[in-house]
């Protein structure tokens, strides 16, 4: 019979640790990737706005237009510096979901290491008990057959 792994419930609880980690990891990455389009999507459109600005001034702009682009690219730019912000910070929390999931990852592995240990100390264990069992039914067949008292 062989032994149960002991440490098997533990193992259990480093899998799905494993498991929750890495679905936050692609959590993280779902969320830094849509942060980073956002990003680019208000400096594609401030480099639009700022190519309008350039043309108006060539074709002649007053002054309310010229004060209406300036304040409109100013409100650009601070939304440009909280999506920035916001990527950043993204990215930092992706960072350490990738830790975190390398860190549960090498556990598992760690946990698997001693699993296979046991699994290999059960088969050694198992193989000696059959040699065993057969070298002393060997011997019982033996000591049977060189018996000076056996039967014609």
């Amino acid at each position: 019979m062989t032994a149960r792994f002991s440490l098997q419930p533990v193992m259990d609880l480093a899998r799905e640790n494993a498991d929750a980690a890495a679905a936050r990891l692609g959590q993280a990455m779902q969320r830094l990737l849509e942060a980073d389009r956002q990003l680019k999507t208000l400096l594609d459109y401030r480099e639009e706005y700022q190519a309008r600005l350039r043309d108006s001034v060539t074709s002649g702009i007053d002054s309310a237009g010229w004060r209406n682009f300036h304040l409109f690219l100013a409100k650009l730019d601070a939304g440009i510096e909280g999506a920035r912000a916001h990527a950043d910070s993204a990215r930092e929390l992706a960072r350490r979901a990738q830790v975190d999931w390398h860190d549960q990852q090498r556990k598992l592995k760690a946990y698997g290491v001693l699993a296979q240990r046991h699994e290999r100390a059960q088969q050694t264990r198992a193989a000696r008990q059959e040699q065993r069992e057969t070298d002393e039914h060997a011997a019982n067949r033996y000591s049977r057959n060189a018996s000076p008292h056996r039967p014609r």
